[in-house]
């Protein structure tokens, strides 16, 4: 049931986003969580009046304060850009009041399968599964050769430590599902489902490389590396790593991307790496970004890479739903990446919005070079860091 405090006043200040003086506002507030009961920071809420959005994000613990236009609503929740993770929940906006949502009743569903690949050192499945309460697939190093059975997942999760070899089909499915809109999470050695894991590729000896928004074979030898590596369907010349991290605590790492800064809650973060020989980033360049860097000694530790294509994202229209970016109305600088009922979209492109990320691209790649190993020696930080890695693919 829900609950609505009356204010004791009787006007209200203008949104961010410009309010039509003729409307009345409201406001609504509680916590957001995972299916599990897990809070969930930096999610977007937003309602959508006749394509002008109103929104906000929760605070570390999960929780958010949203001004909107009175009358019966309807509340969006949703991780990253709502592709894979959202929510909607019915709620009347009464004027000059506010109405509260009972604790544990708002949670963020998932609206897209999900799979893994096991790894020796790797269970990220654990906190996707278990912690979080989502589901997902296990999948095999071998199961990369059928296209379609990737293309069935919104995100894939490669853990660090595989078992089985790579070859041209299976980096070319990765390729082509990444193109066409699907995710991937890599972490330490899982780099080689990327860059190549020195095996023998069948079709050409040398790398891919990106050419007019398409991965292409070519000669690019890793600038920045000791020991090149056979394979792989992103340039050497982009990101190389060597398996040379030393068992280490990295103490105050830069959180460069300000969404895990509000995740977290902080700027800085300690990491462990209780295993030596992890894969350190030695070149990186556009379109990778830095999320999270050692200032001192190894430089970037988490980066992401939104795969620069002119290829159709992944279609969500059998679903109802379409990713656009949204520009608020008196603050188009403040541009964001929202996933919206079908039927809401004709209003959201007569008032500029467009389909597809802000960021531009299709698919989207993480890759940390710390996991979240079977040994289970992270911190809470690292873990939340995992959390976030997941709920914003």
């Amino acid at each position: 049931m829900l609950i609505t405090l009356v204010l004791a006043f009787a006007s209200c200040q203008k949104d961010k986003e410009g309010d039509n003086t003729d409307l009345n506002f409201g406001y609504v507030k509680g916590n957001v969580y995972t299916p599990s009961g897990v809070p969930v920071p930096a999610a977007s809420i937003f309602i959508d009046v006749e394509g002008e959005i109103y929104f906000a994000r929760t605070d570390k613990n999960g929780y958010f304060y949203l001004r909107a236009p009175e009358g019966e609503r309807v509340l969006n929740l949703q991780g990253g850009d709502g592709s894979i993770f959202r929510s909607q929940y019915n709620v009347e906006i009464k004027a000059d009041a506010v109405t509260a949502f009972p604790d544990n009743t708002l949670k963020i569903s998932q609206a897209e399968e999900l799979a893994y690949i096991p790894g020796a050192f790797d269970h990220i499945e654990t906190i996707l599964i278990d912690s979080l309460g989502y589901t997902a697939d296990m999948l095999s190093v071998a199961d990369l050769d059928n296209l379609t059975l990737l293309e069935s997942y919104g995100a894939i999760f490669l853990n660090c430590g595989k078992t089985g070899n790579m070859d041209s089909v299976k980096y070319e499915n990765l390729e082509q599902y990444v193109m066409n809109g699907g995710n991937i999470y890599a972490s330490d050695w899982a780099v080689e489902y990327l860059t190549g894991d020195g095996n023998f590729l069948a079709n050409s000896s040398q790398p891919f490389v990106m050419h007019e928004h398409k991965l292409t074979h070519a000669s690019n030898p890793k600038s920045g590396c000791l020991s090149p590596e056979v394979g792989g369907f992103i340039d050497d010349a982009t990101l190389c790593t060597d398996k040379d991290g030393p068992s280490t605590m990295l103490y105050q790492a830069d959180i460069v991307d300000t969404l895990i800064q509000a995740f977290l809650g902080k700027t800085k973060i300690d990491i462990e790496y209780d295993l030596g020989a992890w894969e350190v980033i030695k070149d990186l360049t556009i379109p990778w970004e830095v999320l999270i860097q050692d200032p001192v000694t190894y430089g970037p530790l988490a980066v992401r890479m939104n795969f620069p294509t002119q290829a159709a994202t992944r279609s969500q229209l059998d679903q109802g739903w379409v990713t656009i970016c949204h520009f608020p109305p008196g603050n188009p600088s403040n541009m964001q990446t929202i996933t919206i009922s079908i039927n809401a979209l004709p209003a959201h492109l007569a008032h500029g919005d467009y389909i597809g990320s802000c960021v531009g691209g299709s698919g989207t790649i993480f890759f940390t070079t710390f996991h979240n190993h079977v040994q289970g020696n992270i911190g809470p930080d690292t873990y939340q860091m995992l959390q976030y890695f997941i709920m914003n693919l």
